[in-house]
């Protein structure tokens, strides 16, 4: 029972990593289906790791302690981030955070499969929970770190884009050589947390930095091409706290209505990113049509979400951050309230009736004879 136990949280809780890295995909942007591949892709990573490692042990040319601190982590960060090679190609592969999280994903399916094996010795949980916060975070960061440079390497197109690939890989690499010496030589659970911890917090804070960098990307080119106004342009800026954001809409239109106003945001937000995405492909007329197909596809996705929505919700969502426009209207429901109240529940309180009496403006006074 214990050893199932052990294998069940050596599964789950890596994969409860990989859910909560996915909600700083802020847009929406990484592909499910892309980070089920990046995952299955770390299952068959580890396996022929393993039997690499074990193969040049076997034939006595190096010693296992050198394959443990040089030759692992080498190979190792190699063979999960392959499958990056292939999704950064892929039209849907948008900016740095797509790397970060499919080679975190890749890394934790890594990550999994080793903890099988570790599992199978010592099934006990803090043994389990001691290695998700060192070793799998490690597996994870690293190849995120990898990811992160690719996806860089891909879409910057000056020299400069070299150096990034470089630093990159000899960051995920000298990351995953300090922990696998550092275990064997420090016992300490503390350094092991520690280093695992650390490459947590430096994706972390990549990938805040790839959110800014989005959020500048979408004020610059999303605008009148794609009939997005500046109001809607403002909404979609604050998507990071969408649920406030659409309390009025779903208070005044309803659930429906604010579900479909939240898919045309993430929408936009999506457009006005994948629009500087092509400008890193001008050269490349393959990746720069499958771009360009992709975005009109949007814009008819777009098209067909704004009538569902209809126009007076969007005339609404438009209004949201624009204060005068959101003060005249609860002014104006105010009023048609105060006015029902003092006409005895007449519908619309009247207010149609004073306004057609002030556009006639006051009686003409009685002629004198």
């Amino acid at each position: 029972m214990g050893l199932i136990f052990g294998l069940i949280l050596a599964s789950l809780l890596p994969l409860l990593f990989l859910g909560i890295i996915r909600r700083f995909d802020f847009y929406q942007i990484g592909q499910y289906h892309l980070i089920l591949i990046s995952l299955g892709w770390g299952f068959f990573a580890y396996l022929f790791a393993s039997l690499t490692n074990t193969t040049i042990e076997i034939s006595g040319m190096v010693a296992r302690e050198t394959i443990d601190h040089f030759i692992a982590p080498v190979l190792e960060e190699i063979l999960k981030c392959l499958i990056l090679l292939y999704l950064i190609r892929l039209p849907k592969f948008t900016y740095s955070v797509d790397g970060a999280l499919y080679g975190f994903a890749a890394g934790i399916g890594f990550a999994i499969v080793e903890n099988f094996e570790y599992a199978a010795t010592d099934p006990s949980v803090p043994a389990v929970i001691l290695r998700l916060l060192s070793a799998n975070l490690v597996h994870a960061t690293s190849s995120a770190i990898i990811g992160i440079a690719l996806g860089v390497f891909h879409l910057r197109r000056t020299r400069s884009r070299w150096l990034v690939l470089a630093l990159g890989l000899l960051l995920a690499i000298g990351q995953h050589m300090s922990f696998n010496i550092m275990i064997e030589h420090i016992t300490s659970p503390i350094i092991a947390i520690g280093i695992g911890v650390l490459g947590a917090v430096f994706i972390y804070l990549v990938m805040q930095r790839g959110k800014k960098q989005a959020q500048n990307w979408i004020k610059q080119k999303l605008g009148v091409a794609d009939r997005v106004t500046r109001a809607e342009v403002a909404v979609v800026d604050r998507l990071l706290s969408v649920e406030d954001l659409l309390l009025p809409v779903a208070e005044r239109f309803g659930p429906e209505t604010a579900s479909k106003v939240e898919k045309l945001l993430y929408l936009q937000a999506r457009l006005g990113i994948k629009r500087k995405t092509l400008e890193s492909f001008q050269k490349e007329a393959e990746l720069r049509n499958a771009v360009e197909t992709e975005i009109r596809e949007m814009q008819t996705e777009m098209d067909e979400a704004r009538r569902e929505i209809g126009a007076y919700a969007m005339l609404f969502v438009r209004g949201l951050f624009t204060e005068d426009m959101v003060s005249v209207w609860d002014r104006v429901q105010a009023r048609v309230r105060e006015r029902s109240v003092l006409n005895g529940g007449k519908k619309g309180g009247g207010l149609w009736s004073a306004l057609e009496e002030r556009i006639k403006g006051p009686p003409e006074p009685e002629r004198l004879e």
